[in-house]
Parts: C-alpha cells; structure tokens; sequence
C-alpha cells in the first residue's frame, strides 16, 4: 500500500514541506529517492513518478524547492519563485541539499543508498547538487536545464549521472548537451545521456499542452522508454555505495 504524508524540513530560516511517499510493505531501510519538481512545483503530475517509486522499493520524498505552502498557480508566479535560484546556483543545491538530508535522516531510509531525481528545473537542481559533491549514489535528469556556471571539477562527482533529454527541446537545446557532455568528460563523471529523436521538453509530464514555441509536449511512449532506462540505472546503483563500488 502507497502511503503519501507530509514532511517538514528547514533551510536555514525556511521552513519547507516535502510529501513521503513509500509502500508500507516494503522492507526497511530502503534506499531514498529525492524527487525534485518541476518549475510549477509540487503538484498531482509528479504522483505517478512517486508512486512508480515507491513500488519499487525507495523511500521517495517530494522536495520543496520554494517553502511550505507555496505552490505557483501559474506560470507567471513559478518564474518569479526559480528566479532567485537561477541566479544564484549556489543557492539551488544548498535548497535541494536540505531535502536529501531530511529524506536521509528518516527512519524508512538507508542513508547509503540515496539518488535523486528531477525533471526539467528539477533536473538542473538535482545535477547542480550533484555537482556539489552531495552523497549520492546516482543522480538523474529528465529534460533539465544542463548548463551551470559551475562546472564539475575533475572527480568531484561521488556517483554516476543519468541525463535523458529530447532532440526537440528548445527549452534545453542541443548546443547545452555538448556542452555537458565535454563536462562530464573532463570532470571524469560516470555519466550516461540518452537522446530521444521523437520527443521536446515535458516528455514525462501528461499535464504539459504541446507548445511548438519550447518544444513540449508529453509523449506517452517517450516516457514509458525513459522509465524502463531510469529503473534499470536506479537498481543498477542502489546495490552500491557512493564510491561506486
């Protein structure tokens, strides 16, 4: 059984609001996935990743990138709630950090095993958090924002990356992907990056309208591919530590 409860956590002097969502039946402790939202925030269409998730045997809490109680009910609002994070990538993986700390430190969770996730800002969160060297043993990327204005440094990356991005993408273009894909190399990252020719940005989320303007639009057998590729590199790593040994 899917249980979904709330969780409160701190940054600093903000107080935030994450979802726990896990299967009661499942064995304890159970590695941890922090999922981490799209622009819009914490909404109904990250229920279905959650809950994927949590079947499969992870302790998945929803990270609250903005504050307990915000959620963006247009887009309009969401980009002034990114803005201060796109301008300050700093400030974006300290925020995500908060959260894998919380996710880390519940009773459900083996602190040992822990990814994350994110989609489109999310993505950009979770590999800026990575980049920051968090104990992870594998982070991945649906369809985010790849460019940073701080790089990996050789090495400093714990476990491995799993970037899936559409061609169609102008949100995210293709020069971005080369661009992160040279990091990746210098920086000696275990990384692997998935293009898929057929899909643009928001191929995973079935509440996206099309919009030939960003290139989003969900693509129901897009996302039925990127998760048999997302579970494949979740078991892969949950069976190691962050050394990836």
């Amino acid at each position: 059984m899917i249980d979904r409860s709330p969780l409160e956590y701190r940054h600093d002097e903000t107080a935030l609001q994450g979802v726990l969502v896990h299967d009661r039946t499942a064995d304890r402790p159970r590695p941890g996935v922090l999922l981490i939202h799209e622009f819009m925030g914490i909404g109904d269409y990250l229920m279905p990743h959650a809950d994927r998730l949590a079947r499969a045997g992870f302790a998945v809490l929803l990270c609250d990138m903005f504050g307990k109680g915000i959620r963006p009910q247009n887009a309009a609002r969401a980009s002034q709630l990114t803005a201060p994070f796109k301008a300050n990538r700093s400030f974006m993986p300290a925020r995500a950090r908060a959260g894998l700390d919380a996710l880390a430190a519940h009773d459900l969770v083996d602190a040992h095993r822990m990814f994350a996730l994110g989609l489109s800002f999310g993505g950009c969160c979770a590999l800026e958090l990575a980049r920051a060297g968090a104990p992870l043993n594998g982070t991945i990327s649906i369809y985010g924002y790849l460019n940073t204005p701080h790089p990996a440094q050789k090495q400093a990356i714990p476990g491995r990356i799993l970037v899936l991005h559409g061609m169609h993408d102008k949100v995210v273009p293709m020069t971005d992907v080369h661009e992160f894909c040279e990091e990746m190399r210098r920086s000696e990252t275990d990384c692997r990056v998935t293009i898929y020719s057929n899909a643009g940005h928001g191929f995973c989320n079935r509440t996206v309208r099309p919009d030939p303007t960003t290139g989003n639009a969900y693509c129901a057998r897009t996302e039925q591919r990127a998760w048999a590729e997302i579970m494949n590199f979740l078991n892969e790593g949950k069976e190691k530590g962050t050394d990836g040994q």
